[in-house]
């Protein structure tokens, strides 16, 4: 167990599959959780129960990503509560696969993942990046795609690969900026089974197995152990600006 005695981690997207796996995975390393959500504070708060039952500190707080003005409440609540984010987890994020969103337009489904995926993570990230500054350092974490590089058809990978693609670019060049003294962490995920992978059909499921060496899903609990070593000082050395999980990526289009 890496320890992270004394450490304030912040996650955004805390009630999503894989903001959770990665809040319980610290929850007995010793740190202080911030969990943010939107809608879903009641499970938020399940999380934060079970967070304090494996031993950790939680606290919640709630904010729509969408509105500047939310966001920028957020900002000055978090860091006027805690003046030091050791690690700030960027896993807030829009589901473009769940049904309300199969009415959409794409010029809708197009600014609702920029003005989440993108702008509201950027802006974060910089507000939080000021911050570690100041208090001699940090490490923060983004998730983007492995479609990116590789490509998947349909108007969904469109826009998960130019939102996903904006924030691996910007990971890169914030890298270049703030390194050493930040971290920056970009892993670029394959299929994970969160909750709408668990309602995916047979068909495909077995496109998703096809696509990977693995021939399985990921799972949020391998992320969790992923985003756990990479901020770890066992990883101080590692290029964390280009990592894929995606379980090995199979050569050959079927």
């Amino acid at each position: 167990m890496v320890g992270f005695e004394g450490k304030t981690v912040l996650i955004t997207g805390a009630s999503g599959g894989i903001g959770s796996a990665i809040a319980r995975r610290f929850a007995r390393s010793g740190a202080t959780i911030l969990l943010h959500c939107h809608k879903n504070v009641e499970i938020a708060n399940e999380l934060a129960n079970e967070v304090r039952s494996l031993g950790g500190i939680a606290e919640i707080f709630v904010a729509d990503f969408y509105s500047q003005t939310d966001l920028g409440k957020f900002i000055f609540d978090v860091t006027d509560k805690f003046s030091r984010i050791d690690i700030l987890i960027n896993a807030v994020g829009v589901n473009l696969m769940e049904s309300e969103f199969s009415c959409c337009s794409f010029e809708d489904r197009l600014d609702t993942i920029f003005g989440l995926d993108v702008f509201a993570t950027i802006r974060l990230s910089r507000r939080i990046c000021d911050l570690m500054k100041e208090r001699g350092g940090g490490t923060i974490f983004f998730f983007g795609w492995d479609g990116v590089e590789y490509g998947w058809h349909g108007e969904t990978a469109q826009l998960y690969g130019a939102a996903k693609g904006a924030i691996e670019g910007f990971a890169r060049s914030l890298a270049e900026t703030v390194s050493p003294l930040i971290r920056i962490r970009s892993i670029s995920l394959g299929w994970i089974k969160t909750s709408w992978g668990a309602k995916s059909n047979n068909d495909f499921t077995r496109r998703v197995e096809l696509d990977s060496l693995m021939e399985r899903w990921g799972k949020p609990c391998e992320i969790a152990e992923c985003v756990m070593f990479l901020a770890s000082e066992a990883a101080d050395y590692f290029d964390g600006t280009n990592v894929r999980l995606n379980g090995g990526k199979r050569g050959t289009k079927y």
